[in-house]
Parts: C-alpha cells; sequence; structure tokens
C-alpha cells in the first residue's frame, strides 16, 4: 500500500486547493471524490457557449466580522 501525508475525501472548493497546496509544497496526497468531476457544488458545465451551475447557483455567506 502507498502512503500518503494526506488523504482528502472530497474535491470541492476547500478539498481541491488545499490539495494543490500540499503538492506545491511538496507534501503527496490522495484526494477521492464520489462525482465523476472536481470543484463540488461549484461545478459548472457548457452548455450551448454558456457556463451553467450544474447544482444551481451559489452564494458564499460570510459574518461580515
Amino acid at each position: 500500500m502507498k502512503a500518503y501525508d494526506y488523504l482528502v475525501v472530497g474535491a470541492g472548493l476547500f478539498g481541491a486547493v488545499f490539495a494543490h497546496e500540499a503538492a506545491l509544497r511538496g507534501k503527496t496526497i490522495q484526494v477521492i471524490e464520489k462525482r465523476d468531476h472536481i470543484a463540488g457544488n461549484i461545478y459548472t458545465h457548457e452548455v450551448d457557449g454558456i457556463q451553467v451551475h450544474q447544482y444551481g447557483a451559489h452564494i458564499f455567506h460570510t459574518s461580515g466580522a
């Protein structure tokens, strides 16, 4: 069995960015994702030249603090 520094479950926004940043720092990462694409709920695909949100529009809420 191959050893990794990190196991990332889910290749959504956080998982994909974390894996990328860790790899830039020389870490080995295994990413597992149940869907057939990365980006999680912010995934888009092209329809007639237009990027369409697969899972509907998403708004990122913050506390403002």
